[in-house]
């Protein structure tokens, strides 16, 4: 099929995005995840985790919805003890697979955002579930952006630094090929979250984390990236940048000590 850039572009409602709630870049002492009384549109409920659909659905062709991840406003991923993580993530990862199984979308994204610099407006801790109707991130996304120099491998999971990041500097990939060691596998994603806010090479208080499939590949993938500003040469020629292999090389020593000690 003929690549068409038309397909490769969403289009953002900006007059109904300046009116969403912004608790991360404004002053607002109202957080409707806290309110949960007079949320709508709820599709599921499971403990403190709720599924619902966004209220401010900014994309085009798109169906938006969101999981509040706990009653504490103030939660974070990597804080919450390995039990909840992993009753979440595994909360999150069903609830993705059931969009995609509605076999309306062209592909589905699931992430969550933390922090400033992150791309969120609320501070509660969410993740979103988000299918397009137009778009496949596979076109976009492929396999070498998940693939990169080992970290740690052990039977059924994987962690490397991206050789080939999406945007860059520091993109580390997660890689699960045994579904009963998702526990392992999220403590894994709590570790190297925490490592990037409260360890990394650079005063940092934001990251994304994003799930991947690819078709005809039974794994599940995962990248954390630190977010900082992002760089110019991507932003405008999309060039990705990697640190010096003795840079890369440190903190790769750095997180595998931090996975394999404090697991």
């Amino acid at each position: 099929m003929e690549h068409n850039p038309s397909l490769h572009t969403l289009v953002y409602n900006l007059d109904l995005g300046r009116t969403k709630p912004d608790t991360v870049h404004r002053d607002a002492s109202y957080c409707p995840f806290c309110d949960v009384a007079h949320l709508k549109n709820i599709m599921e409920t499971r403990g403190h985790m709720i599924w619902l659909e966004n209220a401010y659905p900014v994309l085009r062709d798109s169906w938006q919805t969101l999981i509040i991840e706990s009653d504490d406003c103030d939660g974070e991923f990597c804080e919450y003890t390995p039990d909840y993580a992993t009753q979440l993530i595994a909360f999150g990862l069903e609830k993705w697979q059931q969009v995609k199984d509605l076999k309306r979308f062209r592909s589905v994204v699931f992430y969550r955002n933390h922090g400033y610099m992150s791309g969120g407006t609320i501070h509660h801790p969410h993740s979103q579930i988000v299918g397009f109707e137009n778009y496949d991130y596979h076109d976009d996304i492929k396999l070498y952006h998940l693939q990169g120099t080992p970290i740690i491998e052990e039977d059924g999971i994987e962690i490397n630094l991206s050789t080939r990041p999406i945007i860059g500097f520091y993109e580390v990939n997660l890689i699960l090929g045994n579904k009963e060691k998702l526990p392992e596998f999220v403590r894994y994603m709590q570790l190297v979250a925490h490592y990037f806010i409260h360890d990394f090479v650079w005063r940092n208080e934001s990251y994304n984390i994003f799930f991947y499939d690819f078709p005809g590949d039974s794994r599940l993938f995962v990248k954390i990236v630190p977010r900082f500003l992002t760089n110019p040469l991507y932003v405008g020629y999309m060039i990705a940048q990697v640190a010096n292999k003795e840079h890369q090389q440190r903190v790769m020593e750095k997180l595998r000590t931090i996975l394999s000690e404090r697991k």
